[in-house]
C-alpha cells in the first residue's frame, strides 16, 4: 500500500473540497495542460514509481480523449494540437488549419474575443506544433518562421519557451524581438530575466537547456547563433550589471516555475478571467526514443507542476484545468518485474514502437465545470465543451 504523507493527504483533502463545491459552476479561468505523447502507459509510470499518492489520482473527473486526425489512426503533433486547440480534425502536417487549408479558430483566441487575457507555456519551442495550433495556420510544421510572425500577432499576455532563432535567424532579416518590443512586450532571452520581472506583458525566449533537462548522453542546446544582435540581447546588455550575466538555469523546475510566473501575471487586473495553455513537450521525446529512464523522470516533473495547479484550483474555485495528451508516443507499457524479497523493484517501462500510436489518451478535470469531461470523447470535443463553458455567464 502506498504510503501517503500528510502533506499529500492534506492536498486530497483540499482537491476533494475544490472539486466537490466547483464542479457544477461555470469557469472564469482555464488551464490547459496538455503532455504531449502523454498516455497511460506513462502516466502509469508515474503511478508505479511514486511511494506517495499523485494528484493524478485525486482527480475528480477521469475521461478518455480519442487522438485521431481527419484522414489517419495515427495523428502526428500539428494535427492533434490543432484538434484540441480549434475542435476540428485535420490533415497529419497541418497546423492550424483544416484539411483544405482553411484558417481555424482556437480556444485561446475564442477567450481572447471574451476578454480573457491569455498565455502560453512550454518546455519546447514557443514555434513548436502544439503551442503553434493555438494562434498559428500553416500547411507544414516546418515554416517556423511564419508561425514566428503569427504568433507576433497572437495578442498573449505572456508567453514563455524557447526557440529564439526563429524569431531571429530568417531569411527575410526580420529582427521579431524588434517586432514584439514594438507591440509593447518586454522581450526576455534568460531564464534569471523571466523570473525577476514585474512586467505585464512579456515574451520570454530561452534557450533549450533553460526550459527542459537532457540525459548526460545528449548534447546540451545553447543560446541560439545571432542573438547578440538582436534588439531583446541589446536591451537586456545595456540594463545588466555584473550579477545578470550569471548563468541561471534551472530546467528541472522550470514549467512548474514558468507556469507559476505566467499565473501571476495573468491574474493580474483581469476582471474576465485568463486562458493559459501549457505544454509538457519532452514525454513524447522520450518516447520516441524509448527511454524508460528519462519518461519517469520526466512524469515526476509533470506530477509538480500537476501538484501546483492543482492548489491553484482550490484557492481560485472558479477555475477549470484540464488535463490530457494530443497522442500517445511508444506503444508505452510497464515491463514484467518480480519482486526482489517482497520488495519493488524499480519500475521498467517496455516500448512496440519509436513512433505515435492511435489509442486513446486520458482526461483529468478539476475544477468549475471539470464533470463535462467524464467519459469517452474525440479530441475535438475538449475545446468544444471549454468554449460552451466559458460563454455561460
Amino acid at each position: 500500500m502506498k504510503k501517503i504523507s500528510l502533506l499529500m493527504a492534506s492536498l486530497a483533502i483540499l482537491v476533494a473540497s475544490c472539486c466537490n463545491n466547483n464542479t457544477n459552476n461555470y469557469p472564469k479561468n482555464v488551464i490547459y495542460l496538455i503532455g504531449d505523447g502523454m498516455g497511460f502507459g506513462a502516466v502509469s509510470s508515474l503511478l508505479l514509481s511514486q511511494d506517495s499518492t499523485t494528484v493524478f489520482e485525486f482527480a475528480p473527473v477521469i475521461g478518455f480523449n480519442e487522438t485521431c486526425s481527419a484522414k489517419n489512426y495515427v495523428t502526428d503533433s500539428p494535427a492533434g494540437g490543432t484538434a484540441l486547440a480549434t475542435g476540428t480534425r485535420t490533415n497529419n502536417g497541418y497546423l492550424g488549419v483544416d484539411p483544405n487549408g482553411e484558417q481555424l479558430t482556437s480556444i485561446l483566441k475564442k477567450a481572447q474575443a471574451l476578454g480573457k487575457k491569455s498565455g502560453i507555456v512550454v518546455n519546447t519551442t514557443l514555434t513548436e506544433a502544439t503551442p503553434g495550433a493555438f494562434y498559428a495556420g500553416v500547411k507544414k510544421r516546418s515554416e517556423s518562421y511564419r508561425i514566428a510572425e503569427q504568433f507576433c500577432e497572437s495578442g498573449v499576455d505572456v508567453a514563455i519557451g524557447a526557440g529564439l532563432s526563429a524569431f531571429i535567424n530568417r531569411p527575410d532579416s526580420v529582427d521579431m524581438t524588434e517586432v514584439l518590443i514594438n507591440k509593447g512586450y518586454n522581450v526576455y532571452l534568460d531564464w534569471k530575466s523571466v523570473l525577476k520581472t514585474d512586467s505585464k506583458k512579456f515574451v520570454g525566449i530561452l534557450s533549450m537547456s533553460d526550459v527542459h533537462r537532457r540525459n548526460s548522453t545528449s548534447k546540451t542546446a545553447g543560446a541560439a547563433d545571432g542573438a547578440e544582435v538582436c534588439l531583446a540581447a541589446k536591451l537586456a546588455a545595456q540594463s545588466a550589471n555584473d550579477s545578470d550575466t550569471t548563468r541561471f538555469s534551472e530546467p528541472t523546475v522550470y514549467l512548474q516555475k514558468a507556469t507559476a510566473k505566467a499565473l501571476e501575471v495573468l491574474e493580474h487586473d483581469s476582471p474576465d478571467g485568463f486562458f493559459l495553455m501549457i505544454e509538457s513537450a519532452i514525454i513524447d521525446g522520450y518516447g520516441h526514443n524509448n527511454d524508460s529512464e528519462g519518461m519517469i523522470i520526466e512524469m515526476k516533473e509533470f506530477d509538480q507542476t500537476l501538484k501546483m495547479l492543482v492548489k491553484y484550483v482550490e484557492n481560485n474555485p472558479n477555475t477549470l484545468l484540464v488535463v490530457t495528451a494530443d497522442h500517445e508516443t511508444g506503444g508505452t507499457g510497464v515491463s514484467y518485474k518480480h519482486y526482489e524479497n517482497g520488495e519493488k523493484v524499480p519500475v521498467q517501462l517496455s516500448f512496440s514502437t519509436k513512433g505515435h500510436t492511435g489509442t486513446v489518451v486520458p482526461i483529468f478535470a478539476y475544477g468549475a465545470g471539470a464533470q463535462e469531461f467524464a467519459g469517452i470523447m474525440k479530441n475535438t470535443d475538449i475545446p468544444v465543451k471549454i468554449e460552451k463553458l466559458i460563454n455561460r455567464k
